[in-house]
Parts: structure tokens; C-alpha cells; sequence
């Protein structure tokens, strides 16, 4: 399921196929994302959940991100 931390694949948009993770939650069907795509509010049903999950905060700077995945093998540019 969608939690804080969860990494997902964005499967629909511009971001398509790009791998972050969720920062934010907004309600039952709106997440804010970050990672190696662009920091925005995303729809979960265009979010493919991995099983990698990673510990940050809420509303974590891409940084904090950024750094995280880096820990798991997820290069963000």
C-alpha cells in the first residue's frame, strides 16, 4: 500500500517510469512524491509501489530524500 517512505514507479505523465518516493500524504487518492522525479502531488492509482521502503519525514527535503535512495541503489540526478 501507499505509506510515508513507500518507493514507487510514476506509470503515468511526464515523470513516467521514474522512481520516488512518497513524502506526503494528502488524502485517500493524492500523495506528494519526490526522488528522481519532480516534487508534485500525484494521483496513487499512477503509482507502482516497490517493496522498498524508506525511513524520512514528513515533508522531507529532496536532500533528505535524495540521500536515502541513494542507500537503497536509487541514483537521483
Amino acid at each position: 500500500m501507499i505509506e510515508l517512505g513507500r518507493v514507487c514507479v510514476k506509470t503515468a505523465g511526464r515523470d513516467a517510469g521514474k522512481k520516488g518516493a512518497v513524502i506526503d500524504l494528502i488524502n485517500d487518492n493524492y500523495a506528494v512524491i519526490d526522488g528522481d522525479l519532480r516534487r508534485k502531488k500525484c494521483n496513487i492509482r499512477h503509482l507502482e509501489p516497490l517493496d522498498i521502503s524508506i525511513k524520512i519525514n514528513r515533508n522531507a527535503t529532496h536532500e533528505e530524500v535524495k540521500s536515502e535512495l541513494a542507500k537503497h541503489g536509487i541514483i537521483v540526478k
